[in-house]
């Protein structure tokens, strides 16, 4: 597949393989979580909706962290706005600011609705791990298209990139905006 292209397959245990392509580089598999790896689990209510949260992975790949989650509806009654709502156009798991296009004072097209608002603590290094952006100032993290709604009793993954966690460094907290910190995650190399 050239150009940077990518595909998705099967894995053993469900889950499904990305393969990334370039021009310069051959397929690289990253395996995703399948959907019963549950680290953590919160349940939470966005704009006054009942919902439930998983932490399913938090891994070490090269010179990333990839965090992933996935967002349950467990209302009996009504959809989740993932995008809209109170902040109009801003998602749920975004951190409600703006991003500019770096070098430039352009803001970057659609960076409200994204999961921006996610990020790691390391407790050791006492420091605070915010979402990767590429050159453009894209966030490399799950986005939603506009007023797109979570139906009842319906399940979303979504995802986050950052610089790798160093060596040695076995636990971080994971904040998703709405669920809270997540604690003492594991972080699998």
């Amino acid at each position: 597949m050239p150009g940077g292209q990518s595909s998705t397959s099967p894995s053993p245990g469900g889950a499904q393989a990305t393969q990334q392509t370039t021009a310069d580089s051959t397929a690289q598999p990253t395996q995703l979580p399948t959907p019963d790896a549950v680290i953590a689990s919160r349940t939470t209510s966005y704009e006054g909706t009942k919902a439930k949260v998983d932490l399913n992975q938090v891994i070490v790949t090269g010179d990333v962290t990839t965090v992933t989650w996935t967002l349950t509806n467990v209302s009996s009654k009504n959809s989740i706005l993932l995008i809209g709502g109170t902040f109009k156009d801003t998602s749920i798991f975004s951190d409600g600011l703006t991003a500019t296009v770096p070098g430039s004072d352009a803001e970057v097209p659609g960076d409200l609705r994204t999961a921006d608002g996610v990020f790691l603590i390391d407790t050791v290094n006492k420091r605070r791990y915010l979402p990767a952006r590429d050159a453009q100032g894209v966030c490399l993290c799950s986005s939603n298209p506009r007023w797109q709604l979570l139906e009842r009793g319906s399940s979303m993954p979504f995802s986050a990139t950052f610089r790798a966690i160093p060596e040695g460094i076995d636990l971080v907290n994971v904040s998703i905006p709405g669920a809270g910190t997540f604690v003492k995650v594991p972080v699998e190399r």
